[in-house]
């Protein structure tokens, strides 16, 4: 019989898929997501997804630089557990991914490039890039402010009704 939980998980990486991101590393997160207690090892990642270790390790490399997945030693144990970060997965998404500011540091040798070769049209896109990638990196931890403001209060609003 088919588990509708697990279903609905595939469901739900495969949309993330779709919208760029990579296919293990959303089965691995929406996995975690749907987990008891958001946390398992990399064999009940492996047996659960039916996956090779191999795949378990490229995604949860990819969604720890994310911030999306952290490890954690188990007790008594060699293995590592990997988990979703305190704050649930979508607060790690918000906050300031090295991702912009890595990329909004390569952009002026871009943009030097493109002025140095005359190159119009590339330097109109790359200085808009790195415009947007700058505004993203200030506003990213604003956002994720913002969201934690917005989530204490819903919490106080459920506890007083």
């Amino acid at each position: 019989m088919a588990d509708p939980l697990f279903e609905f998980t595939e469901r739900l990486a495969a949309m993330f898929a779709v919208a760029g991101f990579p296919r293990m590393a959303s089965r691995v997160l929406m996995t975690l997501m749907m987990s008891p207690d958001a946390s398992l090892t990399a064999a009940e990642l492996r047996d659960r997804l039916g996956i090779s270790a191999a795949a378990v390790s490229g995604a949860i490399t990819y969604l720890e630089r994310l911030g999306m997945v952290r490890r954690r030693a188990q007790q008594g144990s060699r293995k590592e557990l990997y988990e979703l970060p305190e704050a649930a997965w979508y607060t790690a998404s918000l906050r300031q991914p090295p991702f912009y500011s890595e990329i909004a540091g390569m952009l002026p040798a871009g943009i030097e490039a493109a002025k140095k070769a005359g190159a119009q049209g590339p330097l109109a896109r790359l200085t808009e890039m790195q415009e947007f990638f700058e505004f993203m990196r200030t506003r990213m931890p604003e956002l994720y402010e913002e969201w934690m403001r917005t989530r204490r209060g819903c919490a106080d609003a459920s506890t007083t009704e």
